[in-house]
C-alpha cells in the first residue's frame, strides 16, 4: 500500500461530523489492521466482503444506517 493515504471525506461535504469521524476511523483500522490482506485480494472481493459485514451488523443490531443530519 502507498505510504501516504488521504482518508479525507471532501468529495462528500454532506456527511455529518460523526459519519467523517467513523469513516476516518474505519479507514485507519482497515490500513494499519488489515492491509496484509487487502494487498492480497482483488478490490471486488474486498468491497463485496465489507457489505456483507455491513449488512451483518444491521441485522444483527435492527439500527437504522446513518441519516443525514
Amino acid at each position: 500500500m502507498e505510504n501516504e493515504t488521504i482518508f479525507q471525506s471532501y468529495f462528500e461535504p454532506d456527511v455529518s461530523n460523526e459519519v467523517a469521524v467513523l469513516r476516518k476511523q474505519l479507514a485507519i483500522s482497515l490500513k494499519f489492521h488489515h492491509s496484509n490482506t487487502l494487498e492480497k485480494i482483488p478490490i471486488e472481493v474486498a468491497i463485496q466482503v465489507m457489505a456483507e459485514v455491513w449488512n451483518a451488523c444491521h441485522r444483527t443490531h435492527d439500527s437504522k444506517p446513518f441519516a443525514k443530519r
